[in-house]
């Protein structure tokens, strides 16, 4: 016995937009979140340990300005919601791009490296980059989470051809 199924191509082209955008929104936000225990469990994206806070500049500026030894990613409230945050622009149905924008300049600096000013309290030292933000290694491709996302996304695909 044959059997046949037909298939509403009209249909799917009208969902796929949508399951793309959603899909797309939910990585975001799983790569957001990612991100922000990165910085709790101090690791890069790379999954490397943080160099600890210099002794020979850190330190002592923080000490100069009064500020104590309270690492950054420690500080409470609203300050430490300034140093790491970050804003999801989502995607949209016409739109499928879905971006994690840093909202501050000091996250900035540190993800690139820089090096001091003359003017500064300790001149011309180059600060290494800490790839605090940016893809993971389970969210790019090949990725194990990566992966799950696309098998997930091609499920949905795959559903919307039977409605």
């Amino acid at each position: 016995m044959k059997t046949r199924r037909n298939y509403s191509f009209a249909k799917a082209s009208r969902l796929i937009n949508k399951i793309i955008a959603e899909n797309l929104n939910m990585m975001a936000n799983y790569q957001n979140e990612a991100i922000q225990a990165g910085i709790d469990n101090k690791r890069d994206i790379n999954g490397k340990s943080y160099v600890p806070l210099s002794e020979e500049s850190t330190l002592p500026i923080r000490n100069a300005r009064k500020q104590g030894f309270t690492p950054l990613d420690r500080m409470k409230g609203a300050r430490q919601k300034k140093l790491r945050n970050t804003k999801i622009l989502r995607a949209t149905q016409r739109k499928l791009i879905s971006k994690i924008q840093m909202m501050t300049d000091y996250g900035v600096f540190h993800n690139q490296g820089f090096t001091t000013s003359i003017k500064s309290m300790i001149p011309n030292k180059k600060v290494p980059a800490r790839n605090w933000f940016g893809i993971s290694t389970e969210m790019r491709p090949k990725g194990r989470k990566y992966k799950e996302f696309v098998r997930m996304a091609m499920t949905n695909i795959k559903k919307s051809l039977r409605k």
